[in-house]
């Protein structure tokens, strides 16, 4: 407030064209800065609401999913009003969960939903990852739609024009700086068959320690 304050004090000392320019010059800048920001938060989230609203459309299947998913599916969940929890997105771990039943091998017994956005995230490296042999079972269906970007989309895709006409070495630099609010890959969608889904049983299982050895106690 008091740096306002100052602001507002040294533009009325300015003559009115000066003025003018400099508040013009103000707004501008944080117009940009605005549209940034928003890209920032969006770029981590677009995927996290269309992987809630493919949860929705499978009920009655498991979707297991990024801690953003989960916590977007939540939300999306409490927004409609909604206490009923079976349908959000669960943790990655929870795949060494999922009841494989009796059946055929091949089929759909959950749904895994792999967000590349989350890599921009810093609570990222918390998420524990997929085995590669647990990923060479899984059935890749497709990407997810995008979601929508929002308004700050246009006012990045200008400023990346105007640094592209830098000299060539600062226009990649700054242009780099910008590639993490830019670029936004799909969430990509895989099917967990029942015979995956034994196979993350299994290997839950050969990681867990053995049961203590009590032979002999009391004696």
């Amino acid at each position: 407030m008091p740096l306002a304050l100052l602001t507002g004090w040294f533009l009325a000392q300015q003559l009115r064209s000066i003025a003018l320019l400099l508040g013009a010059a103000m707004v501008l800048s944080g117009i940009v800065l605005a549209a940034l920001e928003q890209q920032v938060v969006r770029v981590v989230t677009v995927n996290g609401r269309a992987a809630a609203q493919f949860a929705d459309a499978h009920p009655g299947t498991p979707v297991l999913g990024p801690l953003t998913a989960q916590r977007q599916s939540t939300l999306e969940r409490l927004l409609r009003g909604s206490l009923d929890s079976g349908s959000d997105i669960r943790p990655w771990a929870d795949l060494s969960g999922v009841t494989p039943g009796e059946g055929s091998a091949g089929d759909v017994v959950a749904y895994l939903v792999d967000d590349p956005q989350m890599r921009i995230w810093p609570d990222a490296s918390k998420e524990v990852p997929l085995s590669e042999r647990l990923r060479r079972c899984l059935v890749p269906l497709g990407p997810l739609e995008r979601g929508d970007l929002g308004l700050g989309r246009p006012v990045v895709a200008a400023l990346r024009d105007v640094l592209s006409v830098l000299p060539a070495p600062y226009a990649a630099v700054t242009l780099r700086a910008t590639d993490s609010v830019w670029q936004v890959s799909p969430a990509q969608v895989y099917a967990v068959t029942r015979e995956c889904a034994r196979e993350a049983q299994g290997n839950s299982a050969s990681r867990s320690p053995p049961p203590a050895n009590h032979t002999g106690q009391g004696a």
